[in-house]
């Protein structure tokens, strides 16, 4: 039995948008489908798996794969404009660092 998204308008509620998870504020739903249609769930799905890539490619200081590479310059990408000495622009600079030095290992 499929249900039907719950209208916005009727929750009068923020739901985060994928760029910026840190809005979404401490939702209680048991089934994230009972707030967000398909497309949204994806959208989110596809934002925590690039938070989960790139958390490991900061951990380890390393890229393992193509895969791995794309996935840190896209996120270089999304964060280009950040501000130096900042939380963003601290990531902005080691994953440009962690990608050179994958590039020189492995595409020079």
């Amino acid at each position: 039995m499929s249900k039907k998204p719950i209208s916005m308008n009727a929750l009068n509620i923020r739901i985060a948008n994928a760029q910026d998870l840190s809005t979404c504020g401490g939702l209680l739903f048991d089934n994230i489908f009972d707030v967000v249609d398909e497309d949204k769930a994806i959208c989110l799905k596809e934002s925590s798996d690039m938070c989960i890539g790139i958390r490991e490619i900061l951990t380890t200081c390393q890229i393992s794969n193509s895969a791995k590479h794309q996935l840190a310059l896209k996120r270089i990408e999304q964060i280009w404009n950040a501000e130096p000495n900042t939380e963003l622009g601290n990531e902005l600079d080691e994953l440009v660092r962690i990608v050179c030095s994958y590039e020189e290992q492995f595409l020079s």
